[in-house]
């Protein structure tokens, strides 16, 4: 019933605010509606007025949107206006709660005019109602409601000047600017420092000479807040083209010992103001002793210096501090040409290591083809953090140039070390070009660009420079390089889009080598690749006399990634004297089946089950129930079932039983 009364009581509203907005749609109409406009309005805030006023500010906030549509729509109506108003000020005189009588007020601020400020001069003399009263006061036009607000700053306790003093300054009220000079020596320091900023809003001469006058005796609490008024002065007369005044605002703050944020935000404004003149400001400010100045300088060079200009900016890094250095490396970055170039490699080989660590990151941007070789030689003896930085920028800038030297430094006889950089850069930016040369360096006597090489091959390269890999793998014993090459093998291999015909390199390659360890590398490198069509070599290998050969066959038939292999795997599971292996085996089984949601569940189930019998242990069960419930009938639920009183298990077990059963009951 009651959303049927509020449903009711909407319908007049809604046709008040459509008879209105019909009314102002039409101008021609407009006489005839006005008076009947005002009535239905007054008539309808009427019940609204009467829901509002025990409002508290809660959830339940309808009556004041009604009266807010209510003043909206009156408000461009003279006579609906003028009838709303009158409502409204009424109701400031009723018993209703102060959260209703301050929402008044913010609709008297849209809709008040001189009839409102007698009622809102008696609320503003009152502490408890001073502030809803003079929010309205604020925004209502006229005379009247600034002489009020005046008049309250003279004659009002300080629990409403400072408000008055707020709601003048956002009226920007000029005629208060004598009066709140006068309150700068208030000894109410909380008044003063209102006056003060109150001043800066209100802006113009009159407030700058007020605050000007003030600044030189302040006291220190106060003469940071009548420099900081000064400078809002001042931003207000470069915002309005008054360069001078404003030019001369600035250097008066900046003549007193004041904060260095202070400081800072009047040598910023001093250079917007100097027009031409900015970059001259600049360079002194960057020349000077003043840390506080630079960082507000630095903070204007990119509006101020275009790229054929910025020299003298680069002449001074070396001489700022190193704070400085960083802030003014920063801006650099967005800047090329040879005079950035020289000044960031010096930073590099003469800076702090804060300093160098700018000017490295810098080079992604800034640097150029002339660049290329002090970071390659950075990258290649420098500690972690700078070798990262120097690394990033080396692959990072941008263009064909950089490519080409590159590639040319590589050519000549760098040093080993600067040689794996370089060659790392060519798989970093992938340089296709450079791909001819890092093949010839996958052999190279040096494990560290050997090491680089194969891992720009594997980035850039095809599965044509597989045979080229497999040469340097099978040459190598050291197991980690042996990892690296596989890696990148299997890498190209996949690139192949048949997969049976992913690993033809290797099998070419398989007659020619004899010996074990060279049969292990190759069936290590078979289980990687995953090609079906290899299975017989690795049965070979498995059968063969050689027992690395034998193990890395296994191992590759254990983690084989299709079920082509699953009677290999089952084979080595129940037969294999090795027991890693026989385990892998058992996994690699649980693994496949797992994989293998179209099958039969009871099919599935059974080769769970087997995996089971042949290696009970706790892990093998763990992963059987994680895989029953994609199989779930009743012979899954059985098999779960039947490890619930395992005590390793038990959890698993009991997971594993209810997503079967809930599998189950939604199956039907």
């Amino acid at each position: 019933m009651k959303a049927q009364t509020n449903h009711r009581n909407a319908f007049p509203l809604l046709g008040l605010v459509l008879a209105i907005v019909t009314a102002l749609a039409a101008p021609t109409l407009a006489g005839q509606a006005a008076a009947p406009a005002a009535s239905a309005a007054a008539a309808s805030l009427d019940a609204v007025l009467k829901d509002l006023a025990t409002f508290d500010g809660g959830i339940n906030s309808d009556a004041f949107w009604k009266m807010r549509m209510i003043v909206l729509a009156a408000k461009d109506d003279p006579a609906a206006r003028k009838g709303v108003e009158a409502k409204l000020l009424a109701f400031l005189d009723t018993p209703a709660t102060p959260v209703a009588k301050d929402s008044v007020c913010r609709m008297l601020r849209l809709i008040g005019g001189d009839a409102s400020v007698p009622v809102l001069r008696r609320l503003l003399a009152a502490p408890e109602t001073t502030n809803m009263a003079r929010y309205a006061l604020e925004r209502i036009p006229g005379d009247a409601a600034e002489a009020t607000l005046l008049d309250a700053l003279g004659a009002a306790g300080e629990a409403v000047k400072l408000g008055v003093i707020s709601s003048l300054a956002d009226r920007k009220s000029a005629k208060a600017v004598a009066a709140l000079g006068t309150l700068l020596s208030d000894s109410n320091p909380d008044v003063a420092v209102a006056s003060a900023f109150a001043l800066g809003r209100i802006g113009g001469k009159g407030a700058a000479d007020a605050l000007g006058k003030a600044l030189g005796p302040s006291l220190p609490p106060l003469k940071g807040a009548v420099a900081s008024a000064l400078v809002l002065c001042a931003d207000q007369f470069l915002a309005q083209k008054d360069v001078r005044a404003a030019a001369a605002i600035y250097d008066r703050v900046q003549a007193e010992k004041l904060t260095p944020a202070l400081r800072r935000a009047a040598l910023r404004g001093k250079i917007l103001a100097s027009g031409d003149r900015a970059a001259k400001l600049i360079l002194a400010a960057l020349a000077g002793s003043d840390p506080d100045l630079q960082l507000s300088a630095i903070g204007l060079i990119k509006p101020s210096f275009a790229e054929a200009d910025i020299a003298p900016v680069c002449a001074a890094l070396d001489k700022l501090p190193d704070a400085s250095r960083v802030a003014l490396i920063a801006v650099l970055s967005e800047y090329k040409g040879a005079a950035v170039t020289a000044a960031l490699t010096n930073a590099v080989r003469g800076g702090t290591k804060d300093v160098r660590l700018a000017a490295l990151k810098a080079f992604e941007k800034a640097g150029d083809a002339s660049s290329v070789a002090l970071l390659a030689e950075i990258a290649a003896a420098a500690p972690p953090d700078e070798q990262a930085a120097a690394r990033t920028s080396l692959g990072g800038m941008k263009g064909k140039p950089v490519d080409a030297a590159i590639l040319a430094l590589l050519g000549g006889s760098p040093a080993d070390s600067v040689k794996a950089e370089l060659v790392r850069s060519i798989g970093e930016r992938a340089i296709f070009t450079g791909k001819v040369a890092a093949a010839k360096l996958v052999d190279s006597p040096s494990e560290k660009v050997r090491r680089e090489a194969v891992r720009t091959i594997r980035a850039i390269g095809t599965p044509s420079d597989i045979a080229g890999l497999l040469s340097v793998l099978l040459k190598t014993a050291d197991e980690n390089e042996q990892i690296g090459i596989e890696s990148a093998i299997a890498g190209l291999a996949l690139k192949i889009s048949q997969p049976e015909g992913r690993a033809r390199a290797v099998k070419d390659r398989w007659g020619a080598v004899k010996d074990g360890p060279g049969r292990a590398v190759l069936c290590r490198l078979l289980g990687r690749i995953g090609d079906n069509s290899t299975l017989p070599l690795l049965r070979q290998a498995l059968d063969g006399d050689d027992p690395a050969a034998a193990d890395a066959a296994g191992r590759a038939l254990a983690g084989w990634p299709t079920s082509a292999a699953k009677d290999d795997i089952i084979r080595l599971a129940r037969a294999s004297k090795n027991t890693t292996i026989r385990v892998l085996a058992v996994r690699g089984y649980i693994r496949l089946t797992g994989n293998e949601k179209y099958r039969r569940p009871e099919e599935a189930v059974k080769d769970l089950k087997l995996a089971l019998d042949l290696s009970p242990r706790p892990e093998e069960m763990k992963l059987v129930l994680g895989a029953l419930p994609d199989f779930a009938g009743p012979e899954a639920l059985a098999l779960a079932e039947s490890l619930a009183e395992t005590p390793a298990v038990q959890e698993e077990a009991k997971t594993a039983v209810k997503k079967i059963q809930d599998k189950l009951k939604s199956a039907g």
